[in-house]
């Protein structure tokens, strides 16, 4: 499926989460959430104790979508409201403008073979990932995803400007201003003045 305007009804659907983890230099794993949601909706946290934010791993869509279904089954027969839960699907990435360019970076970094078994993966261009991601959120198999990118050069900046701006050109997403956080602790250079709105 790819994407169509008419397949992303305004009313019918929750917004669009999309989070990221990277390594840092000197600590351990930096988690955040890159979208905003609904007005006083807080931004998404996997940690906190409500259990409404829930990282999923795995091997295809189909497997994605079963155990968000099983997810949303479980917090109903617990008297919870399904649809508070989010259920974000981790994605390991690896982007670059050119898909070629991409691949080889895929090749020369050993990436072929994912991190984590059991762990989707993505090599190409930030609107295909975007296109990736839209489509992951219109068939329902998660309601949204961490993006876990590959470390090579320029990964996070090929995020923040191609891939979230395609998806909130498309109303399903709002971009958080964390994602100038994210940029001054993990991108390698200095970008568009858009970044910063």
């Amino acid at each position: 499926m790819s994407y169509n305007d008419s397949a992303y009804p305004d009313s019918a659907q929750r917004l669009l989460r999309v989070a990221v983890e990277l390594s840092g230099r000197s600590g351990p794993d930096y988690w955040a959430d890159l979208t905003v949601g609904r007005p006083g909706e807080p931004p998404l946290d996997p940690a906190a104790p409500s259990g409404n934010v829930i990282r999923v791993r795995a091997a295809d869509l189909r497997e994605a979508g079963k155990i968000r279904d099983r997810i949303r089954s479980e917090a109903a027969s617990e008297g919870r409201d399904p649809d508070a839960v989010t259920v974000l699907v981790d994605l390991e990435v690896l982007v670059d403008p050119d898909a070629r360019a991409a691949r080889r970076h895929a090749r020369i970094e050993g990436t072929t073979a994912r991190r984590e078994p059991g762990t989707l993966s993505y090599v190409g261009t930030p609107e295909g990932l975007a296109s990736l991601i839209a489509d992951v959120h219109s068939v329902g198999v998660a309601d949204g995803v961490t993006l876990i990118p590959v470390p090579v050069p320029f990964t996070v900046e090929h995020l923040v400007d191609g891939t979230l701006p395609w998806l909130e050109a498309r109303g399903l997403l709002t971009v958080s201003p964390t994602v100038v956080e994210v940029l001054r602790r993990f991108g390698e250079g200095v970008g568009p003045a858009a970044r910063a709105s």
